[in-house]
C-alpha cells in the first residue's frame, strides 16, 4: 500500500472515529461537570482502570497485534477460507476460556488489585471500599469489550475499519447519559457509573458482530480449532506481546499508585491531563497505526522491498502532527484545560493541577506515537519478543523518574516522568528495528531532514502562541466565547506551521490534503 492509500484509509477511519471522540470528550466533561476532582471520581476512575487495563493486555492489544497479521494471510476461498473460519472460531474458543478464568478471579480478588493500584485510598475512610465496590461491578466489562476487540480484529484483517472505528461512540454516550442520571438523582451514583460501563461494553459486541457474520466468519467457539497450531502460535505470540503493547497500562497502574498518596483529586487530575493526550492521539495516529498493521504484513509477504518505504513515510507523517501538538500543549495547556473541563464541579485548583500535568504528558505524546509505530513494524514482522525488553528498560525508566519527580512536583511529575519513559521506549524500538531488519535501499535522509523542518516549523509557532498567553490566561469554563479566543490564537498557528514546513520543502500537508479529497486511493 503506498503512502497516499495509508493516508486515505486512515483519513477516512479519521472522520468516523472524530465523532467517537467529540463523544469521549462529552462523556468525560459530563462526569468533570458533575464529579469535579474528588473522592468518587477518583474512585470510579481507578476502578474502571483496572478491567481496562486487562482489556489492553488481554485483548486490543496483545490479541490484535498477534491474530490480524495471521488471519490476514488467509484468504476466503477454498481452503484458505476454511481455515480463516476455523482460526477465528479457535481463537474465540481459546479467548471465551481465558475470560472466563480473568474475569471470576478479578471480582474475587478486585480488594487487593484496588490496593495495587490505589493503596494510598485507605489513608481516606471509605475511599478504597467504595472503590472495590465499583470495581466488582465493572469487571465483566472485560468480556463484553474483549469479544468486540475480536470482532474488531476480524473486521481490520479484511481492510474494515470504519465500523470498530465508531463503535466507542456508543460507549461514550451511555456514560454521559450516566452523568445527566447524576445530576437528576446522586444517591446511587457509584452503581450507576459501573452499569453504565457494563451496557457500554456490550454495545460496543454487538454493533460489530453482524458485520462480521457478513463476512462469513461465526464467534460461536469449536474446542477442536483452540487446540490448533494455528491458534496456538497466536496465542504464544500473544503473550511477549501482553508486555510491548501492555507499557501503557503497566505505566499507568504505576502512575495510579503514585497519584492515591497525593489527596482527593489527585488521580482525577491526572486522568483528564493524559485524556487531552489521548484526544490528540487518537484522532489519526492510531488509525493510521491501526492501517500500517495489516498493510506490512502483506507488504512482507507480497512486496518485501516496498515495506520499508512505507514505515519511513507513516514515522513522518506521525512525526508531522503529533511535534507540533506537543508544542501546542505545553504552551497553552492552562486555556486548554480551562476551557475543555472548567465550570461546574471542576474550580479553579483543579484546573492549576492539570494543567501543568498536561504540560508535563505533552511530548511523551511525540515517544507514544512513534513507539507505536515501531511496534506495528516488529508485529508485522511476527516479532512480539524483541520488543519486550525496550518495555521493560522503559517501565523501569517511568518507575524511577516518577518516584524522583513525585515528591518535589506532585502530580505534574508523573506526566514528565511518562514522556522520559516513552521517549526513550522509542528510541529503543527504532534503534533495534533497524538492526535487525534494516531498511533496505531506502534512504534514511529525507525523514530526518523532514524532521528538522517539523521541528524547527513547531518551534517558531509555539514562540508565538506563548507571546499571546496574556489574551488566554482567563479561560477557565466551557464556553463559546472561551472557545473562539482559543481558536483564534490556536487555529492560525497550525496553519501557520503547515505553511512553514511546506515552505521549507515538506510535503505532509499536500500529502494529506490529497488523502482528504480522496486521491489516496490507487
Amino acid at each position: 500500500m503506498s503512502e497516499r492509500r495509508l493516508l486515505h484509509h486512515a483519513t477516512r477511519m479519521a472522520a468516523v472515529t472524530f465523532g467517537s471522540r467529540l463523544t469521549g470528550y462529552v462523556r468525560d466533561k459530563a462526569l468533570a461537570w458533575v464529579l469535579g476532582a474528588d473522592t468518587l471520581n477518583d474512585a470510579f476512575r481507578t476502578a474502571f482502570r483496572i478491567p481496562n487495563a486487562f482489556r489492553a493486555l488481554l485483548a486490543e492489544g496483545a490479541l490484535h497485534a498477534a491474530f490480524v497479521p495471521a488471519l490476514s494471510k488467509l484468504g476466503d476461498d477454498g481452503d484458505d477460507g476454511r481455515a480463516a473460519r476455523e482460526l477465528v472460531r479457535g481463537v474465540s474458543a481459546a479467548l471465551l476460556l481465558a475470560l472466563a478464568v480473568v474475569v471470576g478471579l478479578g471480582i474475587l480478588a478486585s480488594p487487593l488489585l484496588v490496593r495495587l493500584y490505589a493503596q494510598g485510598f485507605a489513608e481516606q475512610p471509605g475511599k478504597l471500599a467504595l472503590t472495590v465496590w465499583m470495581n466488582r461491578l465493572m469487571f465483566p466489562y472485560l468480556a463484553f469489550i474483549s469479544m468486540a476487540a475480536l470482532c474488531q480484529g476480524v473486521l481490520n484483517s479484511r481492510e474494515r475499519f470504519l465500523l470498530p472505528a465508531f463503535t466507542p461512540v456508543l460507549f461514550n454516550l451511555v456514560l454521559a447519559a450516566s452523568a445527566w442520571w447524576l445530576v437528576r438523582d446522586a444517591r446511587h451514583a457509584p452503581t450507576v457509573l459501573a452499569l453504565a460501563v457494563l451496557v457500554g461494553g456490550a454495545l460496543q459486541f454487538a454493533v460489530q458482530l453482524p458485520a462480521v457474520r457478513r463476512l462469513g466468519f461465526s464467534l460461536r467457539p469449536l474446542w477442536r480449532a483452540a487446540r490448533s497450531p494455528t491458534v496456538r502460535r497466536v496465542m504464544l505470540l500473544m503473550l511477549p506481546g501482553v508486555a510491548v503493547l501492555g507499557l501503557n497500562q503497566v505505566n499507568q497502574l504505576v502512575t495510579s499508585l503514585f497519584a492515591s498518596y497525593l489527596g482527593d483529586g489527585a488521580v482525577t487530575s491526572q486522568f483528564y491531563a493524559y485524556r487531552v493526550t489521548e484526544l490528540m492521539y487518537g484522532g489519526l495516529i492510531v488509525q493510521m497505526t491501526t492501517v500500517l498493521l495489516p498493510v506490512l504484513s502483506r507488504q512482507l509477504r507480497e512486496d518485501p522491498a516496498e515495506a520499508p518505504g512505507t514505515l519511513l513515510d507513516t514515522v513522518a507523517l506521525v512525526s508531522f502532527v503529533t511535534l507540533p501538538t506537543a508544542v501546542l500543549l505545553v504552551v497553552a495547556s492552562r486555556p486548554v484545560i480551562g476551557l475543555l473541563f472548567g465550570g461546574g464541579a471542576f474550580g479553579a485548583d483543579a484546573i492549576d493541577v492539570t494543567s501543568r500535568t498536561l504540560a508535563a504528558y505533552a511530548f511523551g505524546l511525540l515517544g507514544t506515537a512513534h513507539a507505536k509505530v515501531m511496534a506495528s513494524a516488529f508485529f508485522a514482522q511476527g516479532n512480539t519478543r524483541a520488543p519486550m525488553w525496550g518495555t521493560a528498560a522503559a517501565l523501569v525508566m517511568f518507575t524511577v523518574a516518577a518516584a524522583v519527580l513525585v515528591r518535589p512536583l506532585g502530580v505534574p511529575g508523573l506526566g514528565l516522568a511518562n514522556t522520559v519513559a516513552m521517549l526513550l521506549y522509542a528510541g529503543v524500538l527504532t534503534t533495534w528495528y533497524v538492526r535487525r531488519y534494516g531498511l533496505g535501499d531506502v534512504r534514511v535522509a529525507p525523514a530526518v531532514t523532514s524532521f528538522v523542518r517539523q521541528a524547527g516549523a513547531a518551534a517558531a509557532v509555539g514562540a508565538a502562541v506563548w507571546a499571546f498567553r496574556d489574551v488566554l490566561a482567563t479561560i477557565d469554563r466551557t464556553g463559546v466565547d472561551e472557545a473562539i479566543r482559543l481558536a483564534v490564537v490556536l487555529v492560525p498557528a497550525g496553519l501557520a506551521y503547515a505553511g512553514l514546513v511546506t515552505l521549507a520543502g515538506g510535503g505532509e500537508t499536500r500529502a494529506m490534503l490529497d488523502a482528504v479529497r480522496g486521491r489516496g486511493r490507487r
